[in-house]
Formats: structure tokens, C-alpha cells, sequence
């Protein structure tokens, strides 16, 4: 899916209104896989957001496939995200009460399909993860590493067209960010998913094709990245 904003700007009222994006202006083609960059506080998660639908912005206009998505009921929101977008939060967001696998196949419970099937393709993308053996387990009996895989496996499960990443390796070992990223460049090489991944850190970055800088609200630098591969990604990367 095509994705367009421009002239986007958000402000967050309070005792001091703080104007987060400044006029954003992006143009992301259908099936592209890119990074926003950008350090801690540059805008690069409100702009997340706004692109997800779970946030409203200001001025401007965002169009999706031509579509303008601009002060949207809740639930026409929740439709087009269910229908089009996988999210990947860095907070992880899953269910407490609900094992690996359960939150796995829910967004494939809200789409109606079988019970017996859906079991089977979490357990795959579970496997794929590397955590078939903790199908079973809660939240709160896996690592912060383990419940991101978890959510990743979520967002993949439905084959959305749009996959929004926030920060998707930041609680994950050098190892399993590797295959992580390596899903994702799969996921969008063969099925031509737009990836969109929210990041701080350049070997996250350096595995998509475009890099769009963000800075105090502003894109700045758009580097195209075509000869990225995954070996850029090495253990002294992810490493904090």
C-alpha cells in the first residue's frame, strides 16, 4: 500500500503545548521496506502512530492507497487497522492472561477463522521465532526477548499489507535481531509487504532499503539503501 503525508504536524496540548512533527512530507511506495531514524524525542514514534491510526494529527493530510485517513470513528480505525496493519511495539502489548500462543491467534480470532487453523499458523510463526517450546507459557513467564518474538509472530500472522515496527529488536540478542530482520526483509521480498521499522540504531536501519532521517519533528536526510543485507547487522550493532 501506498503511503502519503504531507504538510503533516502534531502538537500535544498541556501547561506547555509541544509541537512534535513540523510539517512532515513523506511518500513511501507500496511494498518498500524503510527505516525512520531518529534519536529519542525526534518525532519518529508519534509519527509511528500517526501512521498506524492510533493517533490523530492536526494539520495536513495522510493518504493510504489515495484514501485520506483523517479523524476516523473508533471503530472504522480499528477495522482499517485490523484489515491492513501488524504492529510490532517495543512494549511488547500483549495479553497477560493469555499464553504465547493465544496471543498469537487472536487478530486471526477477530478475522473469523477456525480454531484448528489458527492454532497451526501460530505455532508456525511461533516455531519460526524460535519459540514453539513456549507455546504454552504467560507473559510473565518469558524474558522481555521471548514476549517481543511473540508480538512479532502477532504481527505477521494476519499478512498484513503494512507492518509497523517500533524499535522490533531493541530487547532481543544479536542472534535472534539477525533473524528477526531477516523475517522481515523475507516477509516483504516474497509477499510485498510495506515494512516500516522505527529505529535508533544503524544496523537496524542499514538492513532496509530507503533511511529517513528525522530530526526535531523534521525529515531531514533520506539515504536509499540498496545494497543492504543483513551481515551489516552484526553482533557490535545491536550490542547496547
Amino acid at each position: 500500500m501506498q503511503i502519503e503525508l504531507n504538510n503533516v504536524h502534531k502538537t500535544y496540548e498541556g501547561a506547555q503545548p509541544l509541537h512534535v512533527l513540523k510539517g512532515v512530507n513523506l511518500s513511501i511506495e507500496k511494498g518498500e521496506f524503510v527505516s525512520i531514524m531518529g534519536a529519542s524525542g525526534s518525532g519518529k514514534s508519534t509519527l509511528l502512530n500517526i501512521l498506524g491510526i492510533l493517533d490523530n494529527y492536526d494539520e495536513g493530510e495522510y493518504y493510504v492507497d489515495g484514501h485520506l485517513i483523517k479523524n476516523l470513528s473508533e471503530r472504522a480505525a480499528a477495522r482499517y487497522r485490523n484489515k491492513t496493519i501488524g504492529f510490532v511495539f517495543q512494549s511488547f502489548n500483549l495479553i497477560s492472561f493469555k499464553t504465547a500462543v493465544e496471543n498469537v491467534e487472536l487478530p486471526l480470532f477477530y478475522q473469523g477463522v477456525g480454531r484448528k487453523r489458527r492454532h497451526e499458523m501460530a505455532m508456525e510463526y511461533l516455531d519460526r521465532l524460535g519459540l514453539k517450546d513456549w507455546a504454552g507459557h504467560y507473559p510473565n513467564e518469558m524474558s522481555g526477548g521471548q514476549k517481543q518474538r511473540v508480538a512479532i509472530a502477532r504481527a505477521l500472522i494476519t499478512h498484513p499489507q503494512i507492518i509497523l515496527a517500533d524499535e522490533p529488536t531493541g530487547a532481543l540478542d544479536s542472534k535472534t535481531s539477525v533473524e528477526v530482520m531477516d523475517l522481515l526483509g523475507q516477509l516483504n521480498r516474497e509477499e510485498k509487504v510495506t515494512i516500516i521499522v522505527v529505529t535508533h540504531e544503524s544496523g537496524v536501519a542499514n538492513c532496509t532499503n530507503r533511511i529517513i532521517h528525522i530530526k526535531d519533528g523534521i525529515i531531514g536526510e533520506i539515504e536509499e539503501n540498496r545494497e543492504h543485507k543483513a551481515s551489516v547487522f552484526g553482533t557490535e550493532t545491536i550490542m547496547k
